[in-house]
């Protein structure tokens, strides 16, 4: 890939959400990447024009890292930025294949939990799809994200749940992620992950690793909680590098209690957030190349 520059989609002054790029900031300015920041506010609140308005004229390629938008939002984005002679990286198409269930599945299916997906915010719907993978345990989330930090209130139904409790953890899902739900429900097979030394109050944590590709290739990779020893041999996974459409994702992977290892989330890597034990520095050498 030719020369390219970094976008940086941040909270602007007085804003509610999070600031996760500051280190990295830093880190690309010190290794002299062109750089430039948005307003995030703007970019969420349909008004991407505003957010790339003092963006100089024909900036180039950028690659986006900020926070997850929807695909239309990231689409206005790039519309916004076009107008000023520049390209994301990272095409509309290729993000929505990246951070959509449904869009990368079966390019995956051989290495994920058996997996149902519906359209829309029918709970019913939702169980009868369901019902196609047995009588669980399940997972929930939408078509891009979960509330696992709700595990037992909003994503995990257990074995044998009624149609009522599994509403219930549908309507906690559809409670959390608010005006963020994306397009519909996605049920998952749950699948016993091997664990690590450290539970919550609602359950152990798995042996789970997150891994960053770029052009196919793997380049770097930590354990997703800071408390894993980093994965010692990778010939494994490089195999996804292959199957995701996107010059950019990552991909979550755990290893099984019984063996093997699974695929637990594909994500654009634009908007995936650093494993605290990744530092920026050695993601961003890697990318340069």
């Amino acid at each position: 890939m030719g020369d390219f520059g970094i976008l940086f989609c941040r909270p602007g002054p007085g804003s509610t959400m999070e600031d996760d790029f500051a280190l990295e900031a830093d880190v690309v300015d010190a290794l002299d990447f062109e750089t430039h920041v948005i307003d995030a506010d703007f970019v969420v609140d349909g008004a991407p024009e505003h957010a790339v308005a003092r963006l100089p004229l024909d900036a180039g390629a950028l690659l986006y890292r900020g926070p997850i938008l929807s695909a239309e939002e990231y689409e206005a984005l790039s519309d916004a930025l076009a107008e000023r002679g520049a390209t994301l990286v990272t095409e509309p198409s290729a993000y929505e294949h990246a951070l959509y269930v449904p869009e990368h599945h079966e390019d995956i299916a051989d290495l994920s939990a058996p997996t149902r997906w519906t359209y829309g915010e029918d709970i019913d719907e939702a169980w009868e799809a369901a019902k196609e993978l047995g009588d669980g345990p399940w997972l929930l989330k939408d078509h891009v994200k979960s509330a696992k930090e709700h595990w037992l209130e909003a994503c995990f139904v257990a074995a044998g749940a009624t149609r009522r409790e599994f509403g219930e953890v549908a309507e906690a899902l559809l409670g959390y992620r608010g005006e963020r739900f994306e397009r519909g429900f996605v049920i998952r097979g749950f699948l016993e992950l091997a664990a690590s030394s450290v539970r919550t109050q609602e359950r152990r944590i798995p042996d789970e690793h997150r891994l960053f590709f770029w052009e196919g290739e793997l380049i770097a990779h930590a354990p997703y909680h800071p408390i894993g020893a980093p994965l010692t041999n990778t010939a494994p996974f490089h195999i996804l590098g292959g199957r995701i459409h996107s010059p950019f994702f990552t991909a979550d992977v755990a290893f099984l209690l019984d063996g093997g290892w699974v695929v637990v989330e594909i994500n654009d890597g634009g908007v995936s957030a650093l494993p605290e034990d990744l530092h920026p520095r050695h993601l961003y050498e890697r990318i340069r190349g």
